[in-house]
């Protein structure tokens, strides 16, 4: 059991930075925390900016994975222009030492991170986005326990087809080319790391779609890849080459896209990825999505990414998110599922009226792009 505790460096919590509210903070942090803390693992907001992180596997914390969270919040809260205005400290101990710890006061966390020892009874770790310091306790020095992460030989990049189903018309209307791991191995670990993956697949899905005028394709777009303006770049500059016949073929799903769509993400999608897409899509991991966030037109539909193995929460996702029905056909946004895995699930898809579902009981993973084709519901999933 951990604190996380959250504020701002340069300022009370009643004040604002750059128009970041305390109420901002929170909304925004939690919606974070519940995307990437997922189940057997558990959080609860306990005060303003203080979550309480529980992992029954695990003996503490991963310090690279709160460097990791601490470095996306700072570019959600502030954008790329933002400054180390984020500050964040967690807390590991007994659970009595953990709740004291998430009701400090803001002024004595921003003096830990200035240097003054945090309480005795327990591991106390400043997060920052260039590494993980850990606090000694009173009278003792602080001493720095990750300044970098860890340099590992690159993993082999392997990418794979899967299609995409109508349901209304029972069809495979194209395939999503995406980057395949092995079970267990590790996601990606920064934005360059994130775009040179989908580069790769883009790239891989315009060649296909050169070669077969037939053939149409999704591609995924990190929604904080366009966010961030050198990165950003990387992909105009393909997309600036892209011939009318393959643009026209060619759709975008996006991803990482919290319950809220930022403020800061609308521009871009605007003005780089709508254009040069034949459709978009955002994909969620939050059944509760807030639709109406998104600016008329923006997108085309909104696929909920179903994840974990309790088949009952899936189920209930499933169903929250398409009870939303009328609420999307109203704004003119389809709704599909990602991830569909057994019957249960995509007979609940069908009947509820989702408009497209992908996963491994709709299609297999192919080596190549999935042609367009008919394929009756009670026949899937589509193999070799």
């Amino acid at each position: 059991m951990a604190c996380l505790r959250i504020c701002i460096e340069r300022g009370a919590r009643e004040s604002a930075v750059e128009g970041v509210t305390p109420a901002k903070i929170d909304k925004t942090s939690s919606a974070y925390i519940e995307a990437h803390w997922p189940p057997p693992r558990r959080y609860g907001r306990v005060a303003p900016g203080a979550y309480v992180l529980v992992d029954p596997h695990a003996d503490y914390l991963d310090g690279e994975e709160l460097r990791n969270m601490a470095q996306e919040l700072q570019l959600r809260l502030f954008g790329t222009q933002g400054r180390d205005d984020l500050c964040m400290l967690t807390f590991e101990g007994d659970e009595e030492q953990v709740l004291k710890f998430s009701t400090l006061g803001e002024d004595e966390l921003l003096a830990m991170r200035g240097g003054k020892p945090p309480p005795p009874e327990g591991r106390t770790r400043l997060i920052r986005g260039d590494g993980v310091q850990e606090l000694a306790p009173w009278g003792s020095t602080p001493r720095k326990v990750a300044d970098k992460p860890k340099v590992e030989a690159p993993t082999p990049i392997h990418l794979g087809w899967r299609g995409v189903y109508n349901l209304g018309s029972q069809k495979f209307e194209s395939s999503e080319i995406m980057v395949v791991r092995k079970s267990g191995a590790p996601e990606p670990q920064d934005d360059n790391e994130f775009a040179e993956h989908d580069l790769l697949a883009f790239d891989r899905a315009v060649a296909a779609l050169e070669a077969d005028p037939s053939l149409k394709a999704w591609v995924g777009v990190r929604m904080w890849s366009v966010v961030r303006a050198g990165i950003r770049d990387a992909y105009q500059a393909r997309l600036t080459a892209l011939s009318p016949s393959v643009r026209e073929r060619m759709a975008a799903v996006i991803y990482e896209v919290p319950r809220d769509l930022p403020f800061s993400a609308i521009a871009p999608l605007r003005d780089l990825v709508l254009p040069n897409f034949a459709r978009v899509d955002l994909r969620v991991h939050d059944a509760g999505f807030y639709c109406q966030a998104v600016p008329e037109g923006l997108a085309h539909g909104v696929v909920l990414q179903l994840e974990g193995d309790d088949e009952k929460s899936r189920l209930l996702k499933i169903h929250r998110f398409l009870s939303d029905r009328k609420v999307y056909a109203t704004r003119r946004l389809r709704q599909g599922l990602a991830g569909v895995r057994n019957a249960r699930e995509l007979e609940l898809a069908r009947r509820m009226g989702a408009n497209t579902v992908k996963g491994p009981f709709i299609s297999g993973l192919f080596a190549t792009p999935v042609t367009e084709q008919e394929a009756p519901i009670d026949e899937l999933p589509l193999a070799v």
